[in-house]
Protein backbone atom coordinates (compact mmCIF):
# COMPACT_ATOMS: atom_id res chain seq x y z
CA UNK A 1 0.00 0.00 0.00
CA UNK A 2 2.86 2.12 1.04
CA UNK A 3 4.43 1.82 -2.60
CA UNK A 4 1.37 2.76 -4.30
CA UNK A 5 0.97 5.94 -2.28
CA UNK A 6 4.32 6.52 -3.21
CA UNK A 7 3.68 5.57 -7.16
CA UNK A 8 1.02 8.44 -7.23
CA UNK A 9 2.89 10.70 -5.33
CA UNK A 10 6.01 10.26 -8.17
CA UNK A 11 3.07 10.45 -11.23
CA UNK A 12 1.46 13.60 -9.52
CA UNK A 13 4.59 15.44 -9.49
CA UNK A 14 5.72 14.11 -12.98
CA UNK A 15 2.15 15.72 -13.82
CA UNK A 16 2.36 19.08 -11.98
CA UNK A 17 6.00 19.29 -14.02
CA UNK A 18 4.58 18.42 -17.37
CA UNK A 19 1.35 21.15 -16.81
CA UNK A 20 3.84 24.01 -15.51
CA UNK A 21 6.65 23.79 -18.08
CA UNK A 22 4.45 23.69 -21.35
CA UNK A 23 6.16 27.04 -22.39
CA UNK A 24 8.68 25.62 -24.43
CA UNK A 25 7.29 24.21 -27.34
CA UNK A 26 8.97 22.23 -29.59
CA UNK A 27 8.23 20.70 -33.66
CA UNK A 28 8.75 16.99 -33.77
CA UNK A 29 9.17 15.81 -36.89
CA UNK A 30 8.34 12.17 -37.55
CA UNK A 31 8.92 11.27 -41.11
CA UNK A 32 9.58 13.73 -43.94
CA UNK A 33 6.92 15.70 -44.97
CA UNK A 34 5.46 14.92 -41.19
CA UNK A 35 5.50 16.93 -38.04
CA UNK A 36 3.57 17.66 -34.82
CA UNK A 37 4.04 21.32 -34.46
CA UNK A 38 3.71 23.10 -30.68
CA UNK A 39 4.24 19.85 -28.60
CA UNK A 40 5.65 20.61 -25.54
CA UNK A 41 9.06 19.98 -24.64
CA UNK A 42 8.58 17.98 -21.48
CA UNK A 43 5.58 15.81 -22.81
CA UNK A 44 8.12 14.89 -25.44
CA UNK A 45 10.20 13.98 -23.08
CA UNK A 46 8.34 11.93 -20.95
CA UNK A 47 6.86 10.25 -24.13
CA UNK A 48 10.28 9.27 -25.00
CA UNK A 49 11.30 7.56 -21.99
CA UNK A 50 8.12 5.48 -21.90
CA UNK A 51 8.40 4.33 -25.54
CA UNK A 52 12.17 3.35 -24.53
CA UNK A 53 11.01 1.63 -21.32
CA UNK A 54 8.15 -0.57 -23.01
CA UNK A 55 11.38 -1.53 -26.14
CA UNK A 56 13.39 -2.56 -23.39
CA UNK A 57 11.08 -4.38 -21.79
CA UNK A 58 9.58 -5.99 -24.74
CA UNK A 59 13.20 -6.79 -25.70
CA UNK A 60 13.76 -8.13 -22.28
CA UNK A 61 10.97 -10.46 -22.44
CA UNK A 62 11.95 -12.21 -25.95
CA UNK A 63 14.83 -12.75 -24.31
CA UNK A 64 14.08 -14.21 -21.36
CA UNK A 65 11.55 -16.28 -23.24
CA UNK A 66 14.41 -17.70 -25.71
CA UNK A 67 16.82 -18.01 -22.28
CA UNK A 68 13.71 -20.26 -20.53
CA UNK A 69 12.58 -22.46 -23.56
CA UNK A 70 16.16 -23.52 -24.80
CA UNK A 71 17.02 -26.54 -22.71
CA UNK A 72 20.26 -27.32 -21.72
CA UNK A 73 21.55 -30.88 -20.92
CA UNK A 74 22.06 -30.44 -17.16
CA UNK A 75 18.08 -28.95 -16.51
CA UNK A 76 17.01 -32.78 -18.19
CA UNK A 77 16.92 -35.35 -15.07
CA UNK A 78 19.05 -38.01 -15.84
CA UNK A 79 17.63 -41.27 -16.53
CA UNK A 80 18.70 -44.90 -15.31
CA UNK A 81 19.40 -46.68 -18.05
CA UNK A 82 19.42 -50.72 -18.47
CA UNK A 83 22.93 -52.26 -17.64
CA UNK A 84 22.96 -54.20 -20.83
CA UNK A 85 26.29 -56.31 -20.57
CA UNK A 86 27.54 -58.82 -23.21
CA UNK A 87 29.35 -61.61 -21.79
Amino acid sequence: MFKLLLWIIFLLLVVFFVVFNVEPKVTVHLLPGVALENIPLALVIILSFVLGLLFGISFSLVQMLKRSLRKSPQDEPKQDKPDISTP
